[in-house]
């Protein structure tokens, strides 16, 4: 399954040298126009399983067990300031020209330019998925798929009273990128796909890209990388490499871009865009 092979390649590249969100195109001949994007903006992540792992009595992760399901959520930080308020924003400059929905009620036309995020999410589960690359031919294991939830700073009127601009997207995931076209080389950077189904630019199809760093909670540190309070877990990524069941489990991790590019391994992200198709 390609969305746990390119991560652990990634990683254990990383090691040896010292050192898991455009996927989905349109169909061929469909006109579509991009209208928004959103980039830089950076998540903390948690995964659980409702299975509980015996050696710690507590649900596992992304592990390299078989047959377990997992719920995968990320919320958006201030990717400067521990506990700060500045999220980042999404840039939909045409919106007037292109008609793009609001989220009101009625529905009006958003208005154009840069839209400050308040918060962000995503909340994904798969009924069955594991990190164990050695496990190539187990065909019942299924891609991660929920929701993705954007609540903006500028409001529009529902029903006479102003509210928040929001917008709701499904989504699933595809996948590690390949910016080389060399499955060998490492890459800690997802593609994901869907569609908006609720709120502002209703009906847009969704195409995006995001780091999946494994991290692990340290209190001692104190700066914004991986994030306040937290490191990069290279073993708990490495045990999904190795023969042995549950020596792998992947607690927490960072979603996102800093500065254009994942965290860990310097790979190019491409974001989140936003396309409308042709009425």
């Amino acid at each position: 399954m390609r969305i746990k092979t390119k991560l652990i390649g990634g990683i254990s590249a990383l090691t040896l040298a010292g050192g898991m969100l455009a996927v989905a195109g349109a169909p061929a001949g469909a006109v579509v126009t991009q209208i928004g994007s959103c980039q830089n903006l950076l998540a903390l992540g948690t995964a659980k399983s409702s299975t509980i792992n015996p050696a710690t009595t507590k649900p596992y992760g992304i592990a390299d067990v078989d047959n377990i399901d997992g719920t995968i959520g990320a919320k958006g930080v201030d990717p400067n300031l521990k506990a700060g308020t500045n999220l980042g924003a999404c840039s939909f400059p045409s919106n007037a020209t292109q008609g793009v929905p609001n989220s009101g009620k009625p529905v009006g036309v958003w208005t154009s330019g840069s839209h400050s995020l308040t918060k962000w999410s995503t909340k994904l589960f798969s009924r069955e998925f594991d990190c164990d690359t050695t496990d190539t031919t187990d065909t019942t294991e299924w891609s991660p798929s929920g929701a993705l939830s954007m609540t903006f700073a500028d409001t529009n009127l529902v029903n006479g009273l102003p509210k928040n601009v929001a917008l709701s997207a499904q989504i699933t995931v595809d996948g590690f990128t390949d910016p080389d076209n060399d499955p060998g080389t490492p890459s800690d950077v997802v593609e994901f796909h869907g569609i908006v189904y609720k709120g502002a630019a209703l009906g847009s199809d969704v195409t995006g890209e995001t780091e999946f760093d494994p991290t692990v909670k340290d209190t001692s540190q104190t700066t914004a990388t991986p994030y306040f309070g937290y490191q990069f877990d290279i073993g708990a990524a490495l045990g999904c490499t190795t023969p042995t069941k549950g020596d792998a489990n992947i607690v927490t991790f960072n979603n996102g871009s800093v500065g254009g590019q994942s965290q860990l391994l310097g790979i190019p992200v491409a974001g989140i865009k936003f396309f409308k198709g042709t009425a």
